[in-house]
């Protein structure tokens, strides 16, 4: 994408959940557990946001870094302007497009596609704003529902065969990638997402693609909830003034009644803690939630009730996780160990600085999610009420341990840890 949509992206960064102090009560000693929802899907939980390659020599390669960094998802834009610049006109591998995915469904990744724009044949202003990555790229809503769906219908006949699940829109409540009202991003998603729906009646609608929170817009999107399988919405550990924080979304669903299953479709998590000076810090809400690792940030999404976390980008610039093989090991540990798991609760032990939660697996057996918020400080821990467990580095090394007397001693750093192969009835303390 052009530079002017990364720094955007990246100013809106990563985003929290000051609420999630009001959510979990600090009380030292006391563990809070959550109300516990089945996932929508199968279960898998990381995916990245991605450019296609449009060399055909690139894309085995391409496919086999990306599950080997962990990776069961990936998220791309449909070039729409490309394959259908004109009424009747398209060309559906453009730059390879339709190859690459049908390589990529091939391998076992799931594929997330995103209509974003059109050809300016369709809409609204052909003369309107476009975007700064392809200047045929329309970003003015289109202007005929029945063309449009047509158009929509077109394209899922030809790529449904490789992607089930489809995002409608980018940031349509300020991020600039969508230039209408909030009515007419509701009239996209509904026209859109029938068309979808008349050709893949399995399809999953991911709407929102939200980063500002409890805007008249998704207002208007809870009073429709039908229009949409999927809430996404953007960066939900940054600071707040980068990007609301989760609670102002479920605190309107709530509201209103409405449940649905929440993607973390943009989520930075490019740095692992072996870089960080002694004293950086990692609090989510903060600062510090633009500096999370990727275990980091799973588990904190895992936590808030997120079931998919797409980290933004795997190869967008020269600093995307495509190019850092230590940030793949760590997604790739998350994706291990945490995927498939159930969250159970958040262990408080008195300090901000010390995050541990614990997961459930389908066997039944418990894993801790374990690391301190403060490059330098350390906490020493006692896991009571358990025989034996699998640690876990940040790094992937894995180390088997004993308890003695039922107690297994684990020191809390600001890398984080997994501790696995646990008894779910498995107490945490601080030594």
């Amino acid at each position: 994408m052009g530079s002017a949509r990364r720094l955007s992206l990246l100013l809106f960064g990563l985003l929290f959940l000051l609420s999630f102090i009001v959510l979990v009560p600090q009380r030292k000693g006391i563990t809070v557990t959550r109300v516990e929802r089945e996932p929508l899907g199968d279960g898998t939980i990381l995916g990245t946001c991605v450019l296609l390659p449009e060399k055909l020599e690139e894309l085995t390669p391409f496919v086999a870094s990306l599950k080997s960094a962990g990776m069961d998802w990936i998220q791309t834009d449909i070039p729409l302007s490309r394959v259908n610049p004109a009424e009747g006109v398209y060309h559906f591998n453009y730059g390879n497009f339709e190859e690459a995915l049908k390589v990529i469904s091939k391998s076992g990744l799931k594929i997330l596609l995103k209509f974003l724009g059109q050809g300016d044949w369709i809409s609204r202003d052909p003369a309107g704003p476009h975007s700064d990555w392809d200047p045929t790229l329309n970003l003015t809503p289109p202007s005929d529902r029945n063309r449009w769906m047509e158009v929509v219908r077109t394209v899922v006949k030809r790529y449904g065969p490789y992607c089930r699940a489809w995002q409608i829109g980018n940031e349509p409540d300020g991020g600039g990638f969508f230039r209408g009202s909030a009515e007419d991003y509701l009239r996209y998603l509904e026209w859109t997402g029938s068309a979808i729906k008349s050709v893949q009646p399995k399809g999953i609608i991911v709407g929102g693609e939200l980063f500002l929170g409890d805007t008249p817009l998704f207002r208007l999107m809870l009073k429709s909830p039908h229009l949409f399988d999927v809430l996404s919405v953007h960066y939900p550990l940054a600071p707040p003034e980068h990007a609301a924080p989760l609670d102002r979304y479920t605190r309107a669903m709530r509201e209103v009644g409405v449940e649905k299953p929440i993607w973390n479709t943009e989520q930075l998590a490019g740095i692992t803690c072996d870089y960080m000076a002694e004293g950086t810090t990692t609090h989510i809400g903060t600062e510090g939630g633009l500096r999370l690792s990727p275990l980091k940030a799973v588990g904190h999404c895992l936590a808030l009730g997120i079931e998919k976390i797409f980290l933004f980008s795997w190869n967008y610039d020269k600093d995307s996780i495509a190019y850092r093989k230590d940030v793949q090991r760590e997604c790739l540990v998350a994706s291990q160990y945490l995927q498939q798991t159930t969250f159970v609760r958040k262990i408080d032990l008195g300090s901000r600085d010390l995050t541990v939660y614990l997961f459930r697996k389908k066997d039944g057996k418990g894993v801790l999610t374990i690391w301190t918020e403060v490059k330098g400080v350390t906490f020493p821990l006692i896991l009571e009420k358990t025989r034996r467990a699998t640690i876990v580095t940040h790094k992937g090394k894995v180390q088997a341990a004993k308890a003695e007397d039922g107690r297994l001693r684990v020191l809390a750093e600001c890398c984080p840890k997994v501790v696995t192969d646990l008894d779910l009835t498995v107490r945490v303390v601080r030594e």
